[in-house]
């Protein structure tokens, strides 16, 4: 039967966005929003993460702005790798992390931009290559990397490959790695649409960082067809990657992918590897009380995640 111009619109792929349909899959950015209606582990909707905080120095000054100005935070993120800090500093890290009942989710090394073997990432095509390590003994550096980390009390960890998760998943399984040790992909690792997320969830990851850009429907779905997964979404973003600053969207953000993390203040910089002074970490934690004052403001009963949830990835005592 062929439609005519005046009897509604057909959609193109129409045959696949059927099947899809009829199988419960993502098919269409032109979907109802709906509210996911799922909580954190121990309750709570939301959570504050704060990317790029490198070093003790910074850990310590944006705590006490935190403090000072009466804002929460959930959890930090190390994003430059923990093997370029030493036993004292990790160790003084999440002392003080556990000391204030936040978080602390350090990145794993070695990534190809610091690996000697990685010749093909440093050439005119090493962006497709992303951060996925290309040899076995980044695989052991890796895993090694994650018992010195959850040793000393860590139970976050950033991985910026999907085989690096798998092992990672594995060495918990096998009582190598904490029960509770919480895996988290990175935003490198580039997880752009449901299917990817799924694909995430069955290797062991527990948090993901989605793509910066994501719509409200392809983040919906991303909940949909991964529910047990902790979706971190970025509210604002590095000049570098878009600049783009989304506080209007919050409201919908958390109804539809919470359990999730607000991941704010990457605004703030140009360049993730930009260096973090005063004026940064300032900057930061305004972001933070903007976001959350467009939250506040939208009315919706968001419930703060508990401070029991496994999710926080408080640092434990060894």
């Amino acid at each position: 039967m062929t439609a005519t111009l005046d009897s509604g619109i057909v959609r193109g792929a129409s045959r696949a966005r059927q099947w899809l349909r009829d199988n419960n899959l993502p098919y269409s950015d032109e979907i109802e929003l709906q509210a996911s209606g799922r909580e954190f582990t121990d309750g709570g909707h939301y959570g504050v993460e704060i990317p790029v905080v490198n070093s003790f120095k910074v850990l310590e000054a944006t705590l006490g702005l935190l403090k000072a100005e009466g804002l929460p935070v959930t959890r930090f993120n190390e994003t430059l790798g923990a093997f370029l800090l030493s036993d004292a500093e990790v160790s003084d890290m999440l002392a003080l992390c556990r000391e204030s009942g936040a978080g602390m989710v350090f990145a794993l090394g070695p990534r190809p931009e610091y690996d000697r073997k990685a010749a093909f990432y440093r050439g005119g095509f090493g962006a497709s290559q992303g951060r996925r390590i290309n040899n076995n003994d980044a695989l052991a550096q890796s895993a090694e990397e994650a018992l010195r980390l959850t040793e000393m009390g860590c139970r976050g960890l950033i991985a910026y490959d999907l085989g690096v998760i798998r092992m990672l998943s594995e060495m918990r399984t096998a009582g190598v790695l904490p029960a509770d040790l919480m895996i988290k992909s990175s935003s490198h690792c580039i997880v752009s649409n449901p299917m990817t997320a799924k694909v995430y969830k069955e290797n062991g990851t527990n948090s993901v960082t989605t793509m910066h850009d994501l719509g409200l429907a392809v983040l919906q779905d991303m909940r949909r067809t991964a529910p047990e997964l902790t979706m971190d979404v970025p509210t604002d973003v590095y000049g570098s990657k878009g600049g783009f600053i989304r506080f209007y969207e919050v409201p919908e953000l958390v109804q539809i992918c919470s359990p999730m993390m607000l991941k704010i203040g990457a605004s703030a910089q140009s360049h993730p590897h930009d260096p973090v002074n005063e004026n940064t970490i300032r900057q930061r934690v305004q972001r933070v009380a903007l976001c959350l004052e467009f939250l506040e403001k939208s009315g919706i009963e968001a419930k703060y995640i508990s401070d029991l949830s496994v999710e926080r990835c408080v640092p434990v005592a060894v």
